[in-house]
């Protein structure tokens, strides 16, 4: 039974939440359990020839690009958490400090027999501490 769902979702890539979304609306009103967004974006590297402040909204500018997602999907109350890093490094991390009791992620599209997993994901599903469902594309 879930209690905490986490929902990874990057606002530049509809294929990550296209199909995951409604899946994971459905098993948080199912089990009766919290729904979660959480987007990562790279960590960026202050670089010597990048200007100072460099990237400072770019949490601010996704942040607000995943809540124009969910509130256009009839989701806007789902609360939403912005990491920075290596994606599945932090969805684990993410995943494993707050309480997460289920992981819920797209695939990226494929045919029978040759699903597509990309590496995110693949490291998603062999480390997570709890159940991990793949929604494929």
């Amino acid at each position: 039974m879930a209690t905490k769902i986490l929902l990874p979702i990057d606002h530049t890539d509809q294929k990550s939440w296209k199909k995951a979304l409604p899946v994971a609306l459905e098993q948080a009103k199912f089990y009766g359990a919290e729904l979660h967004a959480v987007s990562v974006i790279p960590e960026i590297v202050q670089l010597p020839n990048l200007p100072a402040g460099y990237g400072s909204g770019a949490k601010a500018h996704v942040k607000g690009a995943v809540e124009a997602i969910l509130a256009r999907n009839n989701a806007s109350d789902v609360p939403v958490q912005i990491e920075e890093g290596s994606v599945y490094r932090e969805i684990l991390k993410l995943a494993h400090k707050d309480g997460y009791d289920m992981i819920i992620m797209a695939s990226a599209e494929g045919e029978f027999p040759n699903y597509e997993i990309g590496p995110n994901l693949a490291r998603v599903v062999r480390n997570a501490h709890c159940t991990v469902m793949v929604v494929r594309g």
